[in-house]
Formats: structure tokens, sequence, C-alpha cells
């Protein structure tokens, strides 16, 4: 798929290929996701407040399994439940689902923008592993700038499949509920099989729409630079203290050049010898030299000597 690619269909098609040969384990890891954020809705207020809470962290999560599952890895299950941000998650999670309800209630457009803005933060906070959860949330404005089109492309076919199925859902809740009144049994087991239905169905619909995510953020929106803003990422404070490692062993190592002063100076101590052998050479010249003066002022005496006797 090109990057300018805005055809939604077309992006769903590509992801529903990259499921080819992982989608049991895919659905197995959808299904751990989807229910319990399902089964607490059953739970008023109380349990509304934990599903709310506890999307974010899940989410993550299932977003992490389902990148090394669609790169061709074999992660294991553990990866939905460990995640070093959880906090950041947690706080992400509550942030956009209030801002999509509230935004959806009072407006459909202000949750329609906050999905446009903010839908791929968990992404951006999985790649980036920012640590400020407002730096988390510019970043992926950010790279949001000129992809929305792209992003409500394929994100409301998917809504809508979660329309319907909610829809449906709430349909037959409300037929059991009044079957309740008459027939305690039946409309318990019938509750206990839609409730099933609608996890089974979610289920299905997740594993595509995250792949479709997948496949729009590492394509489209991964690429992106955001610059001119500085972040606090774990990945630079890894960075940064291994730096700080390096210096201090490169502080440790410094004594290191005394061996180098010691070798210098047995090199002098060496190559001390050599000038002592010129002058023991200069020193024998001048003998020599001197020997040979005294020699050459002997010989005139010994010819006047005998010049002497012959007169």
């Amino acid at each position: 798929m090109e990057k300018t690619s805005k055809n939604g269909l077309d992006l769903i098609r590509i992801s529903a290929g990259k499921l080819k040969g992982v989608w049991g384990k895919a659905f197995l890891a959808a299904l751990i996701y989807v229910t319990p954020l399902i089964a607490l809705c059953a739970i008023p207020y109380a349990g509304w407040a934990i599903s709310i809470a506890l999307f974010g962290y899940l989410t993550l999560g299932f977003i992490n399994y389902m990148q090394k599952l669609l790169k061709g890895e074999n992660p294991k299950l553990s990866v939905l439940f460990v995640q070093p941000e959880f906090a950041q998650a947690i706080f992400l999670g509550i942030i956009m689902a209030v801002g999509v309800i509230v935004g959806t209630i009072l407006f459909i457009i202000p949750g329609i923008l906050m999905i446009g803005y903010y839908s791929l933060s968990l992404f951006v906070l999985n790649e980036e592993r920012i640590v400020n959860v407002t730096d988390t949330l510019n970043v992926a404005a950010r790279k949001m700038n000129g992809n929305k089109t792209g992003l409500f492309a394929y994100k409301v076919i998917f809504y809508l499949f979660y329309a319907l199925v909610g829809a449906a859902t709430l349909v037959g809740l409300l037929f059991i509920a009044k079957l309740y009144e008459t027939q305690m049994a039946l409309a318990i087991v019938l509750g206990v099989v839609l409730v099933l239905v609608a996890i089974v169905l979610i289920s299905i619909i997740t594993i595509y729409f995250y792949a479709a995510n997948v496949v729009f953020y590492d394509e489209i929106v991964r690429p992106v630079e955001v610059k001119g803003y500085e972040l606090t990422s774990e990945k630079e404070a890894n960075v940064a203290e291994v730096k700080v490692e390096e210096v201090k062993a490169e502080n440790v190592q410094e004594p290191a050049p005394a061996p180098a002063e010691e070798n210098a100076d047995v090199k002098n101590v060496d190559a001390k010898p050599a000038p002592k052998k010129a002058t023991t050479t200069k020193t024998a010249a001048k003998k020599s030299t001197t020997k040979k003066t005294t020699t050459a002022k002997k010989a005139p005496s010994k010819t006047t000597k005998t010049t002497t006797k012959k007169d």
C-alpha cells in the first residue's frame, strides 16, 4: 500500500491478507482482550469505571501483540498483560474514553475530532515509550496531520460494524428482560448465549480493526517525523544512561597512560648509551691524534741527533 492511499477498503484488504496463517492466535488474543471489558460493563457504575480504567492498559498490550504477530514473530499471550508503560496507558485510555464519550454526547463532531487526533496515541506510546502523557498526545496529534482522512476512511466501516453488533445486543437484552418476568430460566440462558455471541462477534471485528490500525500506523503514520519537539522517552533515557556509564568507564581508565610514561623512560634509558659510545669513539679518536702528534714531534729530534754526530 502506498503512503498516500486513502482507500479504506484497500487498507482492510491488506490487513486481512496479513492475518492469513495467524488468524487463530489473533482471535484468541482478541477474546482475552475483549471479554473483561464487556463483562465489566454488565456491572453498573463500578464496572463501567473499571472497564474505562483498564481500557488503555489492555489495549496497549493487544496493540503490542498484534504488531509482533503481523511482523511474523510468535509472541506469547503474556505480552497482553506485561507492559512497562501501564500507568501512562491507563491515563491515556481514560482521557481518550472520556473525551470520546463526552464529545459524542454533547456534539458528534468533538468526538470525531478526538478520534482523529488521538486514537493512535497508544501506538505512539508503544513505539516511542514516551514518559509524559501530554507529550504522547501531542506527538500523536502531530503525526495525524494530513492523515485523518485516511484514518476515517477505514475506521468508519468498523465503527458501523461495532454499532450494529451493539444495537442487536441491546435489542436482545430488552427482549430478554421482558421474558425474565415470565420465564426466568430461559431468559438467563438466552442472556448468557447473547453475551457470548456478542463477545465473539466483537472479537472478530476487533481482529481486523486493529490489524488495519497496525498497517495504517506502520505504513503511513510512523514515517511522519515530528520536528521541533523535544521528547523525554525511555529509549532516550536508556541511551543517556549508557553514555554516562561509558564516560565513567573512560574516567576510570584514565590512569592507564602511566605505563606509557614508564615505557618512555625505559626507552630513554635504552637510548642514552648511544651518546656514550659516540663520546668514547671521540675520545679514542682524540687519543689516536694525540699519539700521532707526539710521535710526529719526537721524530725531528732523532734526525737532529744524527746530524750532529756526523758533524
